[in-house]
């Protein structure tokens, strides 16, 4: 067993919050609602004349709605259909998975519910939950979410899925492998069940039509369940170190619907690495083996991303890094990789150079005038000196070549991208946030769109995870294409969360590729074919 970095990712986390910790998670325009919604009204008839958005005059719609919810620390919503109804997902660091109409904002039936692992009070929630058809297309999605904190000490850490009523399906408990809470490079285990940051990843992983549930924790185990929350036969896999990351499910090999799982950890001397692991898992004669594995050197908390991005056709998986083995960093810190999906081979033209750690996980899809797939990400600015306090947004084409990069406000990003047409032009375009807020960029250039600046987003609300667009049912202000984010946190820095509706600016004309964290709620983190909602297997 080895113990897991003392070097521990709420201080730097801290050290980013801080400076923000008195932001108001409010609109950017607050106190001009109705100025901003006439505007969009206006600028939807523009749309409507011209098919396409002027995006440079043009301000960003003011929020449908707002609602106040618990610190939100690196969980993300996610947009799925509950009991008919397009539904919000989302958690917090109070210790509740909640779901609200997307459209009225009002709590679904049975909702929220407390994530309780051990007693009465509720675990804080990292994670993002996913939706997903555990029993078929036929009967209700299951909702499925970590528990656990860095942050918020001495709590049970686990994974708890749920009926669509909000009633509990089952409860499954980590390992408590060492003190996640000591600080010291060798800590004893506490009683505490290690938590679960990852977030969990719906598919079938043997092949037999099965729908099971993957995910990785922090004590150093990567985990496959049933439906019923029973191991499948063979896992967990000990990887001898803890995993931050999100699995990505694709088909490489095996039987024709058989998945296999894309995965990031931490390394502290396996097989002679320090540093991180990327690995690929398979499922083969009842039991689960890696095919390839490859040793970077720094922790890869970044989650993969699986697409194809160049002409080969063959699928590519690509994932960041993390910031696990402190300053000064290694070269392969500031990095994103590519790897072929069948065989571990790397793509040409990767990795790519980067100007600081990569936390944030990659978007695949087509964005601006690119016809060709694109890979989207964020990282941090260590190289930044004559610019302190910023972080990057990169694009590069499937070959490695740099598209634009664009400089935010707020140090050490610890945000995704998702990929959406914000102007109605067909032309995909970025969002993504930042310890200042959230930002619109510009597809084909990376510049700041709907009046928006390096230093002036949508929102002043600090974000660590990724929003989330979605087309909404119905009729009325709250119908229609919108974006939600969670944002606020985490509770030692800023004590209350956002839940924020905004409609898009226009309808976008090609459904979006990349449009929530993992790119759909069953969160298997490949390219979505469909715009929202948690599709039957």
């Amino acid at each position: 067993m080895r113990p897991a970095h003392p070097h521990r990712p709420r201080a730097a986390l801290g050290a980013v919050l801080v400076t923000v910790a008195t932001i108001l998670a409010v609109p950017a325009a607050a106190g001009a609602g109705t100025t901003g919604r006439a505007a969009a009204a206006a600028t939807a008839r523009t749309t409507a004349r011209t098919g396409r958005l002027d995006a440079t005059s043009a301000p960003f719609p003011a929020p449908t709605w707002i609602d106040t919810v618990g610190p939100i620390a690196l969980s993300s919503p996610t947009v799925a259909t509950i009991d008919g109804v397009e539904a919000v997902v989302f958690a917090s660091e109070n210790g509740e998975l909640d779901v609200v109409n997307a459209r009225t904002r009002a709590n679904l039936a049975g909702w929220p519910e407390p994530v309780n692992l051990s007693g009465d009070a509720p675990t804080a929630i990292e994670s993002s939950p996913t939706v997903a058809y555990l029993d078929g297309p036929a009967k209700p999605p299951t909702i499925i979410v970590g528990a656990g904190s860095t942050y918020v000490r001495n709590e049970q850490g686990g994974v708890v899925a749920f009926r669509a009523n909000g009633t509990v399906r089952f409860t499954f408990h980590t390992v408590a492998t060492f003190n996640q809470w000591s600080g010291t490079s060798n800590p004893r285990p506490n009683g505490y069940d290690n938590s679960v940051f990852s977030t969990p990843a719906v598919g079938d992983l043997t092949g037999d039509g099965q729908q099971d549930i993957v995910f990785g924790s922090y004590d150093h185990r990567l985990y496959a369940l049933t439906p019923q929350g029973t191991l499948v036969p063979g896992f967990p896999i000990d990887t001898e170190d803890t995993i931050w990351s999100s699995p990505a499910l694709a088909h490489a090999r095996g039987k024709k619907a058989q998945e296999d799982i894309f995965i990031g950890g931490d390394a502290s001397g396996r097989r002679g690495c320090y540093g991180g692991f990327v690995y690929d898992v398979t499922y083969q004669e009842k039991q689960p083996r890696i095919v390839w594995q490859h040793c970077e050197e720094q922790t890869i908390w970044s989650s993969p991303a699986v697409g194809v991005i160049n002409s080969t056709g063959r699928l590519a998986v690509v994932v960041g890094t993390g910031f696990g083995w402190p300053p000064p960093y290694k070269p392969g810190a500031d990095a994103i990789y590519a790897y072929y999906a069948d065989n571990g081979a790397r793509v040409a033209g990767w990795p790519v150079a980067t100007a600081g750690p990569t936390f944030g996980s990659p978007a695949i899809g087509t964005v601006g005038t690119s016809s060709a797939p694109v890979v989207v990400d964020t990282s941090w600015c260590t190289s930044c000196a004559a610019s302190p306090g910023t972080s990057m947004v990169y694009a590069w084409s499937g070959s490695g070549t740099p598209l634009w990069s664009q400089a935010l406000q707020g140090a050490q990003d610890f945000s995704s991208p998702v990929l959406v047409d914000l102007t109605g032009s067909g032309q995909n375009d970025v969002l993504v946030g930042s310890a200042t807020g959230l930002f619109p960029l510009d597809g084909s250039t990376g510049g700041f769109l709907f009046g928006t600046t390096k230093s002036a987003a949508i929102n002043t609300c600090s974000m660590q995870g990724a929003p989330a667009v979605a087309d909404v049912p119905g009729s009325g202000p709250g119908a229609g294409w919108h974006l939600f984010e969670t944002c606020g946190g985490p509770q030692q820095e800023i004590s209350t969360g956002r839940l924020f509706d905004y409609p898009l600016p226009a309808t976008p004309a090609t459904l979006p590729p990349w449009p929530m964290w993992r790119a759909d709620p069953r969160h298997d983190g490949i390219v979505a074919t469909t715009a929202a909602g948690a599709s039957p297997p």
